[in-house]
């Protein structure tokens, strides 16, 4: 005699073979806001208060949402499952109040952040403009931090982002590595910045990253390939805790066409994801994807698979992180 399925087990089994039932949560996780039953916390951040230039990125976690649903799987080439191996949740969006306040509102996500870390929480963000990162590293790093200490950085993007204040405000789009340094919450020995292109609009708007960062152009990729870049950021980052974060537009448009400061001839995604799998074995301790702008991603949703891909992917590095952290070195 077959057993007949309760609603509950109904559901699971439909869930498990159709990706599309149910209440859309980044990477299909559960919605939940228990900050004690969590190990990494997928948290949307819409916000775009610090670009002055496209203003549709705090549309971007909702549009995540929807297209990662179906990514609660496991990368073909590692078999891991990090859904297994830690309890990961969408904690929901950052709570911002003084939305139109730069400076306000990054006080208001550094005290969510601050209290996700209290909790022994590693935090993978869907932005937002590329602001979202400031309040995300001073909650996670620093002295006052569980890490003891300023953390290493990998940053993907076009561009450097590492400029002063701008219209009245340090908490633009493209200051959060300047502040890292200067506030000592990232270690610029311990910091790459990966695939800076595009043309310059002042000759000197790089001098910081150069004089701070490894900073690899694309030239560099290009010519030195993955294999040799790969190599180099996990000389310079080390066994220390380590972040990453993401800018859409460090890839070509064909990959993803609907972001904020759009830069042609950027990496491909075999490029970009060959890289990301080369850092397995980092501690890596949280990590984001900005600026994406969902309408103008256009009916085929590029850009929204991509950042669902990449969210993934993060979410495997991280949690191969906290596993190895359980394991004392033999």
């Amino acid at each position: 005699m077959v057993k007949e399925m309760t609603p509950r087990e109904l559901a699971e089994s439909s869930r498990r073979y159709w990706h599309w039932t149910g209440v859309a949560t980044l990477l299909g996780c559960p919605h939940r806001q228990d900050f004690d039953e969590t190990d990494i916390g997928l948290v949307g951040f819409p916000y775009s208060g610090g670009n002055a230039i496209e203003r549709m990125q705090y549309l971007a976690p909702r549009a995540v949402r929807n297209r990662s649903h179906s990514y609660h799987r496991m990368l073909r080439n590692t078999r891991f499952d990090p859904f297994k191996a830690c309890r990961i949740n969408d904690l929901g969006d950052v709570p911002v109040v003084d939305i139109l306040n730069p400076d306000l509102a990054a006080a208001e996500a550094e005290a969510f952040y601050g209290e996700l870390h209290a909790h022994g929480i590693d935090p993978i963000t869907v932005g937002g403009d590329h602001s979202v990162t400031t309040p995300i590293l001073r909650a996670i790093a620093g002295a006052k931090s569980r890490h003891k200490g300023p953390i290493g950085m990998i940053h993907f993007d076009a561009h450097a982002d590492s400029w002063p204040a701008v219209n009245g405000t340090a908490h633009h789009a493209g200051a959060a590595f300047r502040i890292g340094v200067l506030e000592g919450l990232i270690d610029p020995k311990r910091t790459v910045q990966i695939d800076l292109h595009g043309a310059l609009g002042d000759p000197n708007q790089d001098d910081f990253s150069l004089e701070h960062f490894r900073v690899f152009m694309l030239d560099e990729v290009v010519d030195k390939g993955i294999a040799f870049v790969g190599d180099e950021v996990r000389r310079i980052v080390g066994d220390g805790p380590t972040y990453i974060s993401v800018d859409l537009d460090v890839l070509d448009l064909a990959y993803a066409p609907a972001v904020a400061d759009p830069e042609v001839n950027g990496m491909t995604s075999r490029e970009f994801f060959g890289l990301l799998d080369r850092f397995r074995g980092l501690d890596i301790c949280g990590g984001d994807v900005v600026c994406y702008c969902p309408p103008l991603d256009g009916p085929a949703q590029i850009t929204a698979l991509t950042s669902a891909e990449i969210l993934l992917h993060l979410a495997n590095l991280v949690a191969q992180s906290r596993v190895a952290r359980r394991v004392p070195a033999p």
